[in-house]
């Protein structure tokens, strides 16, 4: 397992103290989350007070059972030592072990390896692996090439920057973005995730071999990812069952707009142009499917977003909201979140920063709430938290 919860943080630029989900449990045998606690992603937050984005000072365990490895460090700023630090490890350890069958409880998962540093920690788990010193420059040197892109606004230098480097933008380095964008994904940061997605559309598209690489990547992970209409419409077309077209329109909704249906019909209107009735015929099929299954999308989106506007007002108007989300957590789902979300970024938006912090409690107090009634122990049984510090990377 790879366990998030919420903890409280205590930003190092400016003090400000706020929560943050974290994984404090990494499973080494999860491919996407391993590769961005490698590259220092796992817990980077950013401070809602002053925008500083960092790492957050919390105890980790990491373990693999294919290797048979059990690690932790415990961030020597949180000032653990002795009881206090055997007590938190004691914790971590028996969660992972009391989420395994009998068999997989090995005596090294009781006694992990401890270390000094998040560093000789990571050395480690590369060691384990068999990456060599020479593997782990090249992995350092993708990071930063990846930052020095994310660093470019003009378009002419993009497109020099790519030219210069384009032996190196390989399938390691199109992998190590894709594990970013699908880490933000399930940490619930939608925008950082498109974020990576289209950078990695630009530099497939301008590279020699990265439009190979990522299909390959997204074929292996089993991802689909959607370019624009055109591509959509391809895909659409190629798909193999109903259970494909439906999950490519719930995938690529926000492209089937007014433009996409006008590229539909003109490829209708061609197709019976040049006689071919029978790619006309199954080109109307399709259109009607698509928009068929796109109201029936559409109706269930609507039935779900009001049903959590209810719910976020009955919560918000409670003078305890904690009792609230307790008695109501059975009706939290995505839409909850999404609409909480949308609710966070207007107020924003319009500066009222107290109706934010508000909304981000109650959806930090959500979390909490979700992620005790699916973990290993009772959420009481765990040791009272202490605030954890923002350090720079």
């Amino acid at each position: 397992m790879s366990v998030q919860q919420v903890a409280p943080i205590i930003c190092s630029a400016c003090n400000a103290q706020f929560t943050a989900p974290v994984h404090n449990i990494i499973n080494g045998q999860d491919m996407a989350m391993k590769s961005a606690f490698l590259q220092g992603q796992m817990n980077a937050v950013q401070c809602p007070q002053c925008g500083t984005v960092a790492s957050a000072a919390i105890p980790i365990l990491y373990y693999d059972l294919e290797k048979e490895l059990a690690l932790v460090f415990a961030p020597p700023e949180l000032g653990l030592a002795g009881s206090a630090q055997d007590k938190v490890i004691g914790k971590l350890t028996n969660s992972v072990v009391d989420s395994l069958p009998a068999e997989q409880r090995k005596f090294y998962l009781f006694n992990p390896k401890p270390f000094l540093s998040f560093e000789s920690m990571i050395k480690a788990i590369l060691e384990a692996d068999g990456i060599t010193e020479e593997v782990m420059e090249a992995q350092a040197a993708r990071v930063k090439l990846l930052e020095e892109f994310f660093e470019i606004s003009d378009e002419a230098a993009l497109k020099e920057k790519v030219k210069a480097h384009d032996a190196e933008l390989d399938y390691e380095f199109f992998g190590m973005i894709t594990a970013y964008m699908q880490v933000a994904q399930s940490g619930g940061d939608p925008a950082q995730a498109q974020t990576f997605l289209a950078l990695r559309t630009i530099l497939a598209q301008l590279s020699t071999n990265g439009k190979e690489h990522t299909a390959k990547i997204d074929a292996e992970l089993g991802i689909v990812t959607i370019q624009n209409q055109e591509d959509l419409l391809e895909k659409i077309q190629n798909a193999k069952d109903d259970r494909e077209l439906e999950s490519l329109i719930a995938t690529g909704h926000a492209l089937l707009d007014y433009t996409f249906f006008e590229k539909l019909t003109a490829k209708i209107d061609q197709a019976t142009k040049n006689g071919d009735a029978k790619t006309a015929g199954t080109l109307r099929a399709l259109r009607s499917d698509i928009l068929d299954i796109k109201a029936r999308f559409e109706e269930q989106s609507r039935a779900a977003l009001e049903k959590a506007s209810k719910l976020l007002q009955e919560i918000l108007q409670s003078d305890r909201p904690d009792k609230a989300l307790e008695q109501k957590l059975d009706e939290i789902d995505e839409a909850f979140f999404y609409l909480l979300q949308m609710n966070i970024e207007e107020a924003r938006r319009q500066k009222q920063e107290e109706p934010a912090r508000a909304l981000e409690m109650i959806g930090n107090m959500a979390m909490s709430m979700l992620q005790a009634r699916h973990a290993p122990e009772p959420q009481a049984e765990q040791p009272e938290a202490e605030p954890q510090i923002l350090t720079s990377k």
